[in-house]
């Protein structure tokens, strides 16, 4: 009976939470050729912060399902966008597809950067 509750208590550990906690957390740029450095902050209340040279830039609300990030941020006129995160180097790294997001500019920017996580 120990060794179950054991074992269950473990599965919970192990799966409580598990939708976000891959994506939850900071994660940033290298420097541009500018000298650049993007940052974005995934919170668990499922808000979100972007910073460029520690300057916010914007900030929004995100939901991470299935490998998919729908967000909603405060430019492109409130325009909701949905993306595939590929996390690779051991999920310590992540890069965006885009799967729908109207807006262009938004769109050209997302798909060429790739985040680190910071630790």
């Amino acid at each position: 009976m120990q060794m179950k509750l054991m074992l269950m208590g473990i599965l919970v550990t192990l799966f409580a939470g598990k939708g976000n906690d891959e994506l939850t957390g900071s994660w940033e740029t290298k420097p541009s050729p500018k000298g650049n450095i993007t940052r974005v902050v995934f919170k668990p209340d499922h808000s979100f912060e972007g910073f460029i040279n520690k300057k916010p830039f914007t900030s929004g609300k995100y939901n991470y399902e299935n490998g998919l990030l729908y967000f909603t941020d405060n430019g492109c006129g409130g325009k909701s966008a949905r993306y595939k995160i590929v996390f690779f180097s051991n999920s310590d790294s992540l890069r965006f597809e885009a799967v729908n997001d109207s807006c262009e500019e938004r769109r050209k920017g997302m798909v060429r950067t790739i985040l680190g996580r910071i630790k």
